[in-house]
């Protein structure tokens, strides 16, 4: 056993060293008005700090202007179009978005868009806009590295089409579980957890209903949650899953539920003395459950409680990308084939990325099966060490 917890302890120790790959998106609201003489376009730009602070710009002292310069210059519109007020950013603390909006004047001619920010830093950056053209609205565009451009008549052709919105989405979600680590890290949490392949399924399925909920949620406005805190419990659901696995293999659950016990109550005195408050109540809360969840598991094993966590923690990753389909609003009669194309995008990248790992373990586990509980235990503790990360990096 001392040697199992050794090998545990150097790998946590090393995992330390690597660094999280929050998904990179941005988002804006494009309203075009045309009047008699010319055009006016005013843009509401929007992204998340924590993801602006991964993409490593290097801004200096003068970061506002020279991030407000960054963004209008690669934000290209028609060789005729001028600004006509001064950009205004702003920074919302309470849901952790910086906010650009700027207008400009151009010539009566068809309006066009191509958008270059971010793909440079990180080719993964994917931007969606919507749009209201003379205060009717317009099916919105998925901006991808190669997928860049956009025109006033592509409108205007596929504003009847549902089935675009579905397969941009669809391709959205896809790639929202393939290059979101966080999501990654999680699923490998549920696999190493040693279930059966239709438990797996099942349990993965109960994960994409509970993301699927807080989406259409977001998606309809009824919830704007904090972006800040959503991101932190999603590294904090890796630390719980992984944790359950090394509970599951020394068969001391109430061990690691004090452990977290005391980890979050120190985290909650930390907040308190420095007068940070805002977010005690979440980590009293969810001191409460890991305690009450890993006790749980002990009494009752086997993948049903865990179906029923999965899904809450669906819950929590869904509003990672819920706040932001809030905010910038989407067509009416798009928006349903935009939900459901998206989570039928996840729980297919979702069920890929099970099965070929699944078929894996299951070759390598042939061959070192006498060892399987000690690889188990490290790769949770990897886990659970970057799971950590996350959730105090993006905490704080």
């Amino acid at each position: 056993m001392s040697k199992l917890l050794s090998i545990g302890l150097i790998t946590c120790l090393l995992s330390t060293v690597l660094f999280s790959h929050q998904r990179s998106e941005s988002y804006s609201k494009i309203n075009i008005d045309s009047t008699a003489e010319s055009k006016s376009i005013e843009v509401e730009f929007s992204i998340q700090t924590s993801v602006l602070q991964r993409l490593n710009l290097n801004f200096t002292e003068n970061w506002e202007e020279e991030l407000t310069n960054k963004v209008i210059d690669n934000f290209n519109f028609n060789k005729n179009c001028n600004l006509s007020k001064t950009p205004f950013l702003k920074n919302s603390f309470s849901t952790g978005y910086l906010t650009l909006l700027w207008t400009m004047e151009c010539e009566l001619e068809e309006s066009t868009i191509n958008f270059e920010l971010f793909f440079d830093e990180d080719p993964t950056h994917t931007h969606i806009s919507t749009f209201y053209i003379n205060s009717v609205a317009s099916p919105e565009k998925v901006f991808t590295s190669s997928r860049r451009e956009w025109k006033e008549t592509d409108n205007e052709s596929k504003s009847e089409s549902r089935f675009d919105s579905f397969r941009d989405y669809l391709e959205l979600g896809f790639n929202h579980i393939l290059s979101g680590y966080d999501h990654l890290a999680f699923l490998f949490a549920i696999l190493i957890l040693g279930f059966a392949l239709k438990n797996l399924i099942i349990v993965i399925t109960g994960f994409t209903i509970g993301h699927s909920i807080t989406l259409a949620l977001g998606a309809l406005g009824l919830v704007t949650p904090s972006s800040q805190f959503v991101e932190a419990l999603i590294g904090y659901s890796i630390v719980i899953i992984a944790l359950e696995c090394i509970a599951s293999v020394t068969h001391n659950h109430s061990l690691y539920g004090r452990l977290l016990i005391y980890f979050s109550s120190s985290l909650v005195i930390f907040l308190a003395f420095f007068g940070l408050q805002k977010f005690i109540i979440g980590l009293v809360g969810i001191s409460i459950f890991s305690f009450c969840y890993l006790n749980l598991v002990r009494r009752h094993p086997g993948s049903s409680i865990t179906l029923l966590v999965t899904s809450f923690f669906g819950l929590i990753h869904g509003f990672g990308f819920a706040g932001n389909l809030s905010s910038i609003g989407m067509m009416e009669g798009r928006l349903l084939p935009a939900i459901a194309g998206f989570n039928i995008g996840v729980e297919l990248g979702q069920l890929l990325i099970v099965l070929v790992v699944y078929l894996i373990l299951s070759q390598i586990t042939k061959f070192i099966r006498e060892s399987i509980n000690t690889i188990r235990v490290c790769a949770a503790s990897a886990l659970s060490c970057l799971g950590t990360y996350w959730f105090l990096e993006r905490l704080f």
